[in-house]
């Protein structure tokens, strides 16, 4: 094997290695639709379509009107609109919105 292709392999094999996940991550916020069916007894988990999102103090909470809620004042399972984003600690909610079914 020359040294050219040596070349070309390492090159290769860092472009996948280093860009690819690079652009996973850098995907940013993320929209979806789906059914909340449960909330831990902390709120710091929620489960949407049996898939778990990260809540946050920050996360807004939203009824169909709009306003402000908390999702105690929900009753479950509902159907949603949420916004996420991909973080170290995993997927994190940015916007759940109740949705009429």
């Amino acid at each position: 094997m020359q040294k050219r292709d040596v070349f070309i392999m390492l090159a290769v094999g860092a472009l996948l290695l280093f860009v690819i996940p690079g652009l996973v991550f850098a995907a940013g916020k993320v929209t979806g639709t789906g059914t909340l069916t449960a909330v831990e007894d902390d709120g710091t988990v929620i489960i949407i379509d049996k898939i778990g999102y990260n809540l946050s103090p920050s996360s807004t909470i939203q009824n169909y009107k709009g306003d402000r809620a908390e999702l105690k004042d929900f009753k479950l399972p509902m159907y949603v609109y949420f916004e996420y984003e991909y973080t170290r600690t995993g997927y994190s909610i940015i916007l759940i919105k109740e949705r009429p079914q």
